[in-house]
C-alpha cells in the first residue's frame, strides 16, 4: 500500500532534485548555439545531477562560514531556483523547430524518442518505489551508517564533527553528497511528507536509483553523435535489463550510486567544456561544479572519473595531429578543471587529514594490510551477479565494433579495461593494492554496458532499409527515415516488460536488520529502559578482522531507541575516537566476548565494569548471542520476549553475580 508520506514525497521529488541544477543551467549554459543545447530530455538529467554536486558544496562553505541550515533555508532555496528559472525562461524545449500538425509527419510531430524515454522513466521509478513499499528502515550494513550521517547533518544543521549523542568519535571525513542530499530533501520536503529519516533515506535512495539510470541519457546521446533512441536504450539497459543499480536497495549502497548518477553528468559538462568553439568559463564552471561534488560524494567514483580522460585525451591528440593547438587546448582545458574541483575541495581535504583515512590510504601504499585481506579485496566475483550474460556480450561486441569503425564510444570500452588497471595495480606491478576493489568496479560496470549495448542496437538499426519517405518516422540524426522507430516499439516493449518482471522481485529480506518487530522493540526500549543504558548487541568482525559489524537491529539502537551499544557505526575505523585507542577496545570487548561464556560470572562482570547494563537479540539474530542461553543464566532477567513462535527481539537485563 502505498501511503500519503510516499506518494507526496514522489509529487515533490522532482522539485527538489531538478530545481537547484536547473537554475544553474538556466544562467550558465550558453544560449548562443542551439545544437549544443541539451534536447529536451537532457536539460532536466543535467539538472538533477548537478543539483546533487551542488547540494555538498554548499553544504561546506556553509560550514565553513558558520551558518545553519534548516528547513526554511532550503524551501527559500528551491523558490529562488524557481524564479531563477522563471527570470531566464527556462530551456529551449526541442532540438529542432517543431513543424505544424500533420498526418503525414503525426510520428514525427509526437517526438517518438521522448514518449519513449517518458515511458521507460515512469516504470523505472515506479517499479523501484513499488518494491520498497511498507520497509520503513533500510537494509545491510550500510544503511545503518548513511542514516545516522544524514540524522547528524539534520541535528547539526549542516557538517559536524562531533558524532555524538550517537557514538563517540571526534572526527568526520566520509564523503558526504548523499547525506546532504537526503538531508536537503527532508528539510524541504518532513514537513508535508512526516516521513522520519530512515524512511526518507529509503525512499530518497530509490529516487537516486532512478535517476542513476535515467543520468545515462544524456551521455549515452552525445557519444552516439546525438542518436536520442541510443539515450532511450541506455535508460532502459541501466534501470530494468541490469541487477544493478537497482540491487543497491538491499545493501543501502547508496553513496557510490550517487556518486554514479553526478559522474555521467560531469564527463557531459567536462565534454562539453573540453570541445567548445571557444573559452567558455560557463562551461568550465559547470563542470568545475559538477567534479568538486563528485569528490565529495564518494571518493572512489571520483576516481572512475579521473580514469576516463588519459584514452579520451590521447584519441583527441590524435585525430587533431595536424592541428596541434586544439589538442593543447582541449589538455588546458582540462587542467583548469580539475585545478578548479581542487581549490573548491581543498577545505574539506584540510578536514580529511584530521581523520584515519591518510593513514589507512598510506598503509594501502606500502601494502601493509593482511594478505588475506588484500586477496578478498582483489578478487573477481561472477560477472552473473552484474550483468545478465546477453548484456555482457553486446557491451562487449558493441565495443569491438566501435573499436573497428574508430567511433567515439570505443572511449567507453576502453575506459572499462582503465578501472580494471584502477582495481588491480599490483597485476602490473604498480602500488595501491586494494584501494579500489573489483567489488566497487564491477558493481558500475552498468554505466558502460548500457552505452555500449544501445550505441550497438541503434548502428544495427541504421542498416535497415528506409521508409516511404512520406512517413519520416525518425527523429534521429544519424539515420533519418529508417525503420528504427518501427522497430524500437516492439524492442521497448518486450525489453520494458521483462524488466519489470525481473526487477520487481529484487528484495532479498535476507538483507532486513531492522523487521516490524524489531521496530517495536526498539520503540519499547525507547520507552522503558533508562537514557544512560548500554546495551550489549550481536556483532562479527569483517573486513579481514579490523573492524565489527552488526548483525541485527541491534546495530540502530543509538539511531532508533537513543540508547548506546558496543557496536559503533563502522566509520569508528577511518574517524578519530575520544582517545587513540578507542577503536581497539572495541575490537578487543568483541574479541573477548567470543572467546568468552557469556553465562559466566567473570564474563557478567566484565560487562558491567564496561559500563553494560542490558542485552538486545533481534529478530535476525548472530552468532555473539544465544538467547537459550541467557534464559537459562541467573545473571540475566528477560524483561521482553519475543511472540510466541518467534526468534526475537529479546531484552534482557543484566543481573550482577
Amino acid at each position: 500500500m502505498i501511503t500519503w508520506g510516499t506518494a507526496a514525497a514522489a509529487l515533490a521529488a522532482p522539485l527538489v532534485f531538478l530545481l537547484p541544477g536547473w537554475a544553474l543551467l538556466s544562467l550558465l549554459l550558453p544560449p548562443e548555439r542551439l545544437d549544443r543545447r541539451p534536447d529536451a530530455a537532457s536539460w532536466p538529467i543535467l539538472a538533477a545531477g548537478l543539483t546533487l554536486a551542488l547540494a555538498p558544496v554548499g553544504l561546506l562553505f556553509l560550514y565553513l562560514v558558520g551558518l545553519k541550515v534548516g528547513t526554511g533555508g532550503a524551501l527559500a532555496a528551491l523558490a529562488l531556483s524557481a524564479s531563477v528559472i522563471l527570470w531566464r525562461r527556462g530551456p529551449v524545449w526541442w532540438t529542432r523547430r517543431p513543424q505544424p500538425f500533420s498526418g503525414r509527419n503525426l510520428l514525427t510531430w509526437l517526438d517518438p524518442p521522448l514518449l519513449a524515454l517518458l515511458a521507460v522513466t515512469a516504470l523505472v521509478f515506479g517499479v523501484r518505489l513499488w518494491v520498497v513499499r511498507g520497509i520503513n528502515v533500510g537494509f545491510w550494513g550500510d544503511s545503518y551508517q548513511h542514516t545516522l550521517i544524514t540524522q547528524l547533518i539534520l541535528d547539526n544543521g549542516g557538517l559536524f564533527q562531533s558524532w555524538q549523542p550517537y557514538a563517540p568519535l571526534t572526527t568526520f571525513t566520509y564523503h558526504f553528497g548523499l547525506h546532504g542530499d537526503v538531508a536537503f530533501f527532508q528539510w524541504a520536503t518532513g514537513w508535508l511528507t512526516g516521513n522520519p529519516t530512515p524512511r526518507t533515506v529509503v525512499l530518497a535512495g530509490q529516487f537516486l536509483n532512478g535517476l542513476a539510470a535515467l543520468a545515462l541519457y544524456p551521455l549515452a546521446v552525445r557519444l552516439c553523435r546525438g542518436n536520442r533512441w541510443a539515450g532511450v536504450l541506455a535508460v532502459l539497459v541501466a534501470g530494468l535489463l541490469t541487477p544493478m543499480p537497482m540491487f543497491y536497495v538491499n545493501w543501502g549502497r547508496y553513496t557510490q550510486l550517487a556518486g554514479q548518477i553526478i559522474l555521467p553528468v560531469a564527463l557531459w559538462l567536462t565534454l562539453e567544456a573540453l570541445e567548445a568553439d571557444r573559452w567558455d568559463p560557463r562551461r568550465l564552471g559547470l563542470a568545475v561544479l559538477a567534479v568538486a561534488g563528485l569528490a565529495l560524494t564518494h571518493y572512489l567514483v571520483l576516481a572512475f572519473y579521473v580514469m576516463f580522460w588519459p584514452f579520451y585525451l590521447i584519441v583527441w591528440s590524435l585525430s587533431h595531429r595536424s592541428q596541434p593547438r586544439l589538442a593543447l587546448t582541449a589538455w588546458l582545458r582540462l587542467a583548469v578543471v580539475g585545478l578548479g574541483a581542487v581549490l573548491l575541495v581543498v577545505p574539506w581535504v584540510v578536514l580529511l587529514l584530521k581523520g584515519l583515512l591518510p593513514r589507512i590510504l598510506g598503509g594501502y601504499l606500502q601494502g601493509t594490510p593482511a594478505e588475506d585481506f588484500l586477496r578478498e579485496e582483489t578478487r573477481f566475483y561472477p560477472l552473473i551477479q552484474f550483468l545478465p550474460y546477453y548484456i555482457a556480450i553486446l557491451a562487449a561486441v558493441g565495443g569491438l565494433w566501435a573499436l573497428i569503425r574508430r567511433h567515439q564510444v570505443s572511449l567507453v570500452f576502453l575506459w572499462v579495461g582503465s578501472l580494471l588497471l584502477l582495481a588491480n595495480p599490483h597485476r602490473f606491478g604498480l602500488p595501491g593494492r586494494g584501494v579500489v576493489n573489483n567489488f566497487t568496479v564491477e558493481l558500475a560496470l552498468y554505466i558502460p554496458a548500457a552505452i555500449l549495448c544501445a550505441y550497438l542496437l541503434v548502428t544495427t538499426a541504421s542498416f535497415l532499409p528506409p521508409l516511404p519517405s512520406r512517413l519520416h518516422l525518425s527523429s534521429s540524426r544519424l539515420h533519418p527515415s529508417s525503420l528504427a522507430a518501427l522497430a524500437a516499439v516492439p524492442i521497448l516493449a518486450i525489453g520494458t516488460w521483462a524488466g519489470v518482471q525481473q526487477r520487481k522481485g529484487v528484495i532479498d529480506f535476507d538483507y532486513q536488520l531492522v523487521t516490524p518487530a524489531d521496530e517495536q522493540a526498539l520503540a519499547w526500549i525507547s520507552e522503558n529502559t533508562p537514557p544512560d543504558a548500554t546495551f550489549l548487541v550481536n556483532s562479527f568482525f569483517a573486513y579481514g578482522g579490523s573492524l565489527i559489524a552488526g548483525s541485527d537491529a541491534g546495530w540502530w539502537l543509538p539511531l532508533l531507541a537513543g540508547r548506546s551499544s558496543t557496536q559503533p557505526p563502522l566509520n569508528y575505523g577511518s574517524e578519530a575516537g575520544p582517545d587513540p585507542g578507542y577503536g581497539q577496545r572495541v575490537n578487543d570487548l568483541a574479541l573477548r566476548l567470543e572467546q568468552s561464556n557469556l553465562a559466566d560470572a567473570a564474563t557478567v562482570r566484565y560487562l558491567r565494569e564496561q559500563g553494560v547494563s542490558y542485552v538486545f537479540i533481534g529478530e535476525k539474530g548472530g552468532d555473539l548471542l544465544d538467547a537459550a542461553l541467557l534464559q537459562g543464566s541467573p545473571y540475566y532477567r528477560a524483561v521482553l520476549d519475543p511472540a510466541a513462535g518467534a526468534a526475537g527481539p529479546w531484552v534482557f537485563e543484566i543481573i550482577l553475580p
